[in-house]
C-alpha cells in the first residue's frame, strides 16, 4: 500500500549550516574538467609527437627503399648495355653483329623507360640509331669513359622531358673503338620504380641542385605542413635530389577523431556544468522561495480556525494542523501515526463513524458530512466534515485531507433560530386568526342560532305535547347538521392554530385548497370579492402537511382580497387556479390589485417586509419556508396593467 509521509523540516542554525553549501563547490567541478583537458592535452601531444616519429621514420624508410630501387634499376641497365657493348663490332658494320643487335632491340623492348641507342666510333662518328630515324646529334659530346658512365640528367629538347644519358665504352683488343650512348626518360624511370603502395601515400619528385623538378610520381597536392625527406641519389643519379611528401589527408585519422570527440564531450561538460550551476542557482532560489513560502504557509495554518488533516489510504494521520490539535485537546505528537479508532471518535456514533469511513473508501471523492467530535476533556463537539482525495504528483491516490470545523455554536444557533421561527410561525397564525375574529365569530354564529332555534322549536312541542316524531326528528337532523358544521369550523380552527411538527403524508392538493378556501369564504363575502375557481384536475397527489400547505394558500387568497378591498366592486375579482405541468403542480392566486410595488420586489419574501400599516410582514416569509420544505418553489409576476399573480409549484407523485 502506498504511503505519503510528510518530510520533516530543517530548523534552527545548525541545519541552516548543513544546508549551506561551500563558496567554492560550485568551482570544483571546472576546476576538474580543466586539469581533464590539460592531461588530455598533454597525452594528446605525446602520443602527437611519437605519431610524428613514427610517420618520419616510416617515410625515411620508404624514401630509402624507393632510393635503392632507383639504384637497382640504373645498375640493372648499366650492367645489360655494357654486355650489349661487349657483343659489338666495330671495324665491321655493326649491322653484321646480328646477337648484339637482337639484344638491344628485346632490351629497347622490355625497358620503355629507354628513349634512344647511338653507337659512334671514337671520332664521334654515328654508326647506329635505334630507333631508326631518331635524332643522331647528341646533347653533348664528353670524353670516352674507361667504364660505364651516367651523365647528369638534362632536359632534352627533343624528348621534351628530363633524360638521363648512359655512356658505355666499345673495346676492341684492350681498346676503347667507339661509345654506346644510352638515353632514358627519367620519368619513367621513376614511375616505374615507385611501387603503387608507395604511390599511394607519398608524393615523390626528383629535382636537381636549383630545386627544378625534373621527374615526379604524383595522384595528388602533398600536403603543406606535412613532414617530407629529402636524399642525394648520387651516385647514379648525378647532382639529383629525391624529396618524397606524404599526400594531403582527406579522411580525418582515428586518433585525431577521438581527440576530437573527448574535446567535444570535455567542451560539452563544460557547457554542462555552466547550465547546471545556472540551474543549481534557480533551484537555490527555489529552495528558498519554498523555504518562505514553507514558512509563510506554517504562519497560516497555525493562525488558521479551521483544523486540518491528512490521513493515508489505511487510516493513518499524516499530518495535522494546531487548529485540529486544538479541537480534539491533543498535541500533534501525540497524534501523528495514529491509526483508527480515534481517540476522538463518539463511542456511540462509532459504527455510523465506520461505514461512513468503508462508504468514502468506495466511494473516493469529495464529501461534505456532519458529526461529533469528543475532546480530550470528555466534552462534545458537532463539527463539519469536508474530505476529498488526497492526490501525489503521479497523480495517483495516497490517501485523504479533511478540512475540519466546529460548527456546535451555529448547530445553537440554528436551533434557537428554528424555535424563535416556530414561535413567529405560531405567532403570526395567532394574529392571523385574530384578524379573523369577527368573520369566524359571524361564522360560528350562524350554525349556533340554527342550533337554538332548532332546539327552541322541538322544546316548545314537546312543551304543548304535539310532538310529532316525524316533526321532531327532522328538527333534530337539522340542529345535528349545524351542530357538524360548526364542530367543524373549529376544527379547522383549531388545526390552523396549534403548534405541531410538520407531517409529510400523501394527500391531494386540491383537498388542500378546498379547505384553505373554506377557512377564506368568510373574509372574501366580508371583502365582497368574486371567486372564480377554473376547472382542475380532481386529483393533484403531493407529499406535503394539508394544514401547512392550507396555510400557504389562505395566505396567500387572504393578501389578495386585502389588495383589492379598497378597489371598485366590479375589480374585485380572485381567480385561484390548479394545474399539472411538467411533473409539477402548479398552484396560481391572481388579483386585480395594484400589483407589487418596484421598491419592495427584491424583498417581498423575505421577513419584516410589509407594505401594511399594521401588518407584521411574516406571511410571505412564512410561505416561503413551507414551499421549500416541500421542495417547491415560490414566486410572483406583476400583470399587465395592473394586478399581481403569486404562484407556487410541487413535485407530483404517481397516482394509485
Amino acid at each position: 500500500m502506498k504511503r505519503l509521509a510528510r518530510p520533516p523540516r530543517p530548523d534552527g542554525p545548525a541545519a541552516s549550516l548543513a544546508l549551506a553549501p561551500h563558496p567554492l563547490s560550485p568551482y570544483v567541478p571546472i576546476l576538474a574538467i580543466v586539469v581533464i583537458v590539460l592531461l588530455m592535452g598533454v597525452f594528446a601531444w605525446a602520443v602527437s609527437s611519437e605519431r610524428r616519429d613514427e610517420q618520419s621514420d616510416e617515410l625515411i624508410r620508404n624514401a630509402l627503399w624507393v632510393e635503392q630501387s632507383l639504384s637497382f634499376q640504373l645498375r640493372s641497365h648499366e650492367n645489360n648495355l655494357t654486355r650489349i657493348a661487349d657483343d659489338l663490332s666495330l671495324p665491321d658494320h655493326p649491322g653484321d653483329t646480328r646477337d648484339a643487335l637482337t639484344q638491344l632491340q628485346h632490351f629497347k623492348t622490355i625497358h620503355s623507360d629507354l628513349l634512344k641507342v647511338v653507337v659512334q666510333d671514337r671520332f664521334g662518328t654515328t654508326l647506329l640509331v635505334r630507333p631508326p630515324g631518331a635524332d643522331t646529334r647528341i646533347a653533348a659530346h664528353v670524353s670516352t669513359p674507361r667504364s660505364a658512365t651516367w651523365l647528369p640528367a638534362y632536359e632534352s629538347s627533343e624528348h621534351k622531358e628530363a633524360v638521363l644519358d648512359l655512356v658505355v665504352p666499345i673495346y676492341e683488343k684492350d681498346e676503347i673503338a667507339g661509345t654506346l650512348r644510352a638515353t632514358f626518360s627519367l620519368h619513367k624511370i621513376l614511375t616505374e620504380n615507385v611501387p603503387w603502395w608507395i604511390a599511394e601515400h607519398y608524393h615523390v619528385m626528383l629535382v636537381d641542385s636549383n630545386d627544378t623538378v625534373l621527374a615526379m610520381r604524383s595522384k595528388g597536392e602533398p600536403a603543406r605542413d606535412a613532414l617530407r625527406h629529402a636524399m642525394s641519389v648520387d651516385p647514379p643519379l648525378h647532382g639529383l635530389r629525391m624529396i618524397i611528401t606524404p599526400y594531403q589527408q582527406k579522411s580525418i585519422p582515428t586518433f585525431t577523431l577521438l581527440l576530437t570527440v573527448i574535446a567535444g564531450l570535455a567542451l560539452l561538460a563544460v557547457v554542462n556544468l555552466i547550465i547546471q550551476h545556472h540551474y543549481a542557482r534557480k533551484r537555490r532560489d527555489a529552495e528558498n522561495a519554498l523555504m518562505q513560502e514553507q514558512a509563510f504557509r506554517s504562519a497560516i495554518e497555525n493562525s488558521m480556525v479551521t483544523g486540518m488533516r491528512a490521513r493515508d489510504l489505511d487510516g493513518r494521520i499524516l499530518y495535522v494542523n494546531p487548529a485540529f490539535c486544538r479541537l480534539v485537546g491533543l498535541e500533534s505528537r501525540d497524534i501523528i501515526g495514529l491509526s483508527p479508532p480515534m481517540p476522538w471518535w463518539v463511542p456511540e456514533m462509532m459504527d455510523e463513524t465506520l461505514e461512513r469511513r468503508d462508504r468514502l473508501r468506495r466511494a473516493p471523492s469529495v464529501q461534505v458530512f456532519e458529526t461529533r467530535f469528543q475532546h480530550a476533556d470528555g466534552s462534545r463537539l458537532d463539527v463539519q466534515v469536508f474530505e476529498s482525495p488526497l492526490i501525489d504528483a503521479q497523480g495517483e491516490q495516497v490517501g485523504w485531507i479533511g478540512s475540519i470545523i466546529d460548527i456546535s455554536s451555529r448547530k445553537q444557533a440554528e436551533a434557537l433560530a428554528s424555535s424563535q421561527s416556530e414561535q413567529l410561525h405560531h405567532t403570526a397564525k395567532l394574529i392571523t386568526m385574530g384578524e379573523m375574529a369577527s368573520t369566524l365569530a359571524h361564522e360560528l354564529n350562524q350554525p349556533l342560532s340554527a342550533i337554538a332555534s332548532y332546539a327552541a322549536g322541538a322544546l316548545n312541542l314537546l312543551r304543548a305535547g304535539q310532538a310529532d316524531p316525524a316533526l321532531l326528528t327532522r328538527s333534530m337532523e337539522s340542529l345535528a347538521e349545524q351542530t357538524r358544521r360548526a364542530g367543524l369550523i373549529i376544527h379547522r380552527i383549531h388545526d390552523f392554530v396549534r403548534k405541531r411538527d410538520p407531517q409529510l403524508t400523501r394527500l391531494n392538493l386540491v383537498e388542500a385548497l378546498q379547505g384553505a378556501l373554506a377557512l377564506a369564504r368568510a373574509d372574501l363575502r366580508r371583502h365582497d370579492i368574486q371567486l372564480r375557481l377554473p376547472a382542475h384536475p380532481a386529483c393533484l397527489p403531493v407529499l406535503g402537511d394539508k394544514v401547512l400547505l392550507e396555510q400557504v394558500i389562505f395566505n396567500l387568497v387572504r393578501n389578495a382580497a386585502e389588495a383589492m378591498s379598497g378597489l371598485p366592486p366590479e375589480r374585485r375579482l380572485l381567480e385561484v387556479s390548479l394545474q399539472e405541468r411538467d411533473g409539477m403542480v402548479l398552484a396560481m392566486v391572481a388579483d386585480q390589485g395594484p400589483g407589487v410595488a418596484a421598491a419592495i420586489m427584491a424583498e417581498v419574501f423575505q421577513a419584516f417586509t410589509t407594505t401594511k400599516n399594521d401588518g407584521l410582514g411574516i406571511g410571505l416569509n412564512i410561505c416561503r419556508s413551507i414551499i421549500e420544505l416541500h421542495h417547491g418553489k415560490l414566486w410572483f409576476e406583476n400583470e399587465a396593467p395592473y394586478g399581481a399573480t403569486f404562484l407556487f409549484s410541487l413535485p407530483l407523485i404517481e397516482h394509485d
